[in-house]
């Protein structure tokens, strides 16, 4: 991926900052990603595990490049404090690459300076085992503290940056608005396409609700917006029309399935404006993405994640013991190399094999159009971030003397809680919320007076049917 961003004219804007001085063209981006990438070997000493906590900054894009032009495999993580602290101590990675006012987890010390804005921090610990072919870790349950991480490789980013590309049109006059963090994988994808393609991204502190951050759409002329459910549902309830901003020419929807009604409602906006919107599906385990529904098929095809993006198959595999099911099964170049769970499982190969079961009941109709239709494990996807339900229950029922069941309800965590304590539901909530970092609104709380079992004293989710 570092060679097809190389080959751009160096006088093309590639990152676009937000101060004046802050925005690099293509020939001062690698001129910083190589001076970084010699630092970093040398404070590295040999081939070691990074952990990067990326800003929405130059200096952070710079160093993920870095990385990846030096072969130091990366950890992009959260640049909150605790979430990443819990993963450094479980993966134990030989430099951080922290911002200046992020303090790193004991012990560590300072190592000089790679780039302006972040501190490198070095352990002590002796270096792991790492597979030759390893690139990138990410994360795969948000803030949870599961210390499961995706093992990616650089032809991983490489196919599914070159695939968006592709299905989006991308070329050297794409501009897109950083909207989504750089540690998760739509995020990411974002940012690695749109580089491959010769195109510029805009990098913004303020969130998507805020007039500053659509000052920036409209003062810089981004021609794309990229959001997850619960930003298009947060636009809907403003009453905001990106259509409005109108060097916009492609709105982008990932993270899991949107309403219905909220498709066809900015896919109205969308041809109003003369604006496309593309439908997408993707999991981490395929780097970003998978499919996406064409813009001029949308009207009929509302409801579906569409075909398989470039280079791609998707196919529908039976489930053990049931006839009315199928799992949605992906294949292509993307596909990672397997989990890692622990420091040792970074010596692994790929275990893959191209093949990624996502985990999701599918169906496809006569156009070879496929549809999510259930979850086959017990995750959620809240805000964009997928959510281990089990993670969930296992805090709850550590903080509080309660016995829980955790379910998805789309938009929302619903937990069902057996309680004989004074904690309210307004409580529960919010510890959960804190927990997952997320409004308490996307946390509801239900008191019984006993949580359904089976014959055997199980939690029965069966009966478990959280409305959606």
């Amino acid at each position: 991926m570092i060679d097809l961003i190389r080959r751009h004219p160096r006088d093309r804007p590639a990152v676009l900052g937000p101060g004046a001085d802050a925005s690099l063209s293509y020939g001062e981006l690698m001129d910083r990603v190589d001076d970084a990438a010699d630092r970093l070997r040398v404070v590295a000493e040999q081939r070691a595990l990074v952990f990067l906590a990326l800003a929405p900054d130059p200096s952070g894009v710079v160093l993920y490049l870095a990385c990846l032009q030096a072969r130091l495999p990366l950890c992009l993580a959260e640049t909150q404090a605790e979430p990443f602290a819990r993963l450094a101590r479980t993966y134990a990675p030989k430099l951080l690459l922290l911002p200046d006012a992020l303090a790193p987890p004991d012990g560590y010390r300072q190592g000089p300076a790679p780039v302006p804005g972040y501190r490198a921090w070095v352990g002590g610990s002796e270096p792991v085992a790492l597979h030759p072919d390893l690139a990138l870790l990410l994360t795969t349950s948000g803030s949870t503290g599961n210390p499961k991480l995706v093992r990616l490789t650089a032809a991983n980013l490489e196919a599914n940056a070159l695939a968006i590309g592709e299905y989006l049109g991308l070329g050297p006059d794409e501009r897109a608005i950083q909207s989504l963090p750089m540690h998760y994988s739509y995020g990411l994808s974002v940012l690695n396409s749109h580089l491959v393609a010769g195109g510029s991204v805009v990098l913004t502190v303020h969130s998507f609700i805020r007039p500053e951050f659509w000052a920036a759409v409209d003062e810089a002329r981004c021609t794309s917006f990229a959001g997850v459910p619960y930003m298009y549902e947060t636009l809907h309830r403003l009453r905001r029309d990106p259509g409005r901003h109108r060097s916009l020419r492609a709105l982008t929807q990932a993270g899991g399935g949107l309403r219905r009604e909220l498709v066809l409602h900015f896919m109205e906006l969308a041809q109003r404006a003369d604006t496309r919107l593309f439908v997408m599906y993707g999991q981490t385990e395929a780097t970003a993405r998978i499919s996406y529904v064409p813009p001029e098929h949308l009207p009929r095809k509302i409801g579906s994640i569409g075909i398989a993006i470039p280079g791609g198959r998707l196919r529908l595999a039976p489930v053990d013991g049931s006839v009315q099911h199928a799992e949605l099964v992906y294949e292509g170049p993307n596909v990672m190399m397997g989990y890692a769970e622990g420091p040792a499982d970074l010596a692994l190969g790929d275990v893959q094999g191209g093949v990624l079961r996502t985990g999701d009941l599918g169906t496809a109709d006569a156009d070879g159009y496929h549809s999510v239709v259930g979850r086959l494990k017990r995750f959620a996807k809240l805000f964009g971030r997928r959510v281990s339900l089990e993670d969930v229950e296992r805090e709850v029922e550590s903080a509080f003397p309660v016995r829980a069941m955790a379910a998805d309800g789309g938009d929302r965590i619903v937990l069902v809680a057996e309680q004989d304590t004074d904690a309210g539901r307004a409580e529960i909530a919010r510890h959960v919320a804190r927990f997952l970092g997320v409004p308490p609104a996307a946390v509801e709380v239900r008191i019984v007076d006993g949580l359904p079992r089976t014959s055997t004293g199980k939690k029965d989710y069966s009966h478990l049917e959280a409305p959606r």
